[in-house]
């Protein structure tokens, strides 16, 4: 690609942030209660402890991951599969690395306990994080200058070209003074 590749401004990810986190804690409080047969209170406290961590380390792994990307040539907002699934692997094995401590103090469990409470978890947020990537980039795709340049360039010549045909359609008769006209 010979342009630049313009990916997502700081405002833009700590929208995707809030949003990802917000939607996550209301499907993912409910059913750690349930698997855990512990009260949502307690189980929601910890889950909103590990999406504010999440918060904290999701812009930063985004942008490292999209700067990956921009050095391959790649757009960060155009990824295939294979990348959101790499994408999405790596943002889940660094929160297990940060979130084994937070849930054996916690929940008062052992590492093996913790560990199992943690890949259940990354199974669904995994699938989650694909899904919600995935319609996010569509819902809020980052215009590449490019395309932001041939779609002003088409509408310039297509206007340009309309007005061309219809002065070529209807001329003014000889007779008839030009008017000017104003806007």
């Amino acid at each position: 690609m010979n342009q630049p590749i313009i990916t997502r401004t700081p405002l833009d990810r700590l929208r995707h942030a809030v949003m990802f986190e917000a939607l996550l804690l209301t499907l993912l409080a409910p059913m750690m209660s349930l698997m855990l047969n512990r009260d949502i209170v307690d189980v929601g406290m910890l889950a909103v402890v590990l999406s504010l961590k999440a918060m904290l380390i999701n812009p930063i792994f985004n942008y490292a991951f999209d700067r990956y990307d921009v050095k391959q040539g790649n757009v960060p907002t155009e990824r295939k599969l294979a990348g959101r699934i790499l994408h999405a692997f790596g943002f889940e094995l660094t929160l297990t690395a940060t979130s084994l401590p937070l849930i054996i103090w916690w929940l008062d469990v052992t590492l093996f306990q913790a560990l199992m409470v943690d890949l259940v978890m990354v199974f669904a947020v995994m699938i989650y994080t694909l899904l919600f990537n995935l319609g996010y980039d569509r819902v809020f795709p980052v215009v590449q200058l490019s395309t932001q340049l041939s779609a002003q360039l088409s509408t310039q010549l297509s206007d340009q070209l309309s007005a061309e045909l219809s002065g070529q359609l209807l001329p003014l008769r000889q007779d008839e003074p030009a008017r000017a006209e104003s806007y």
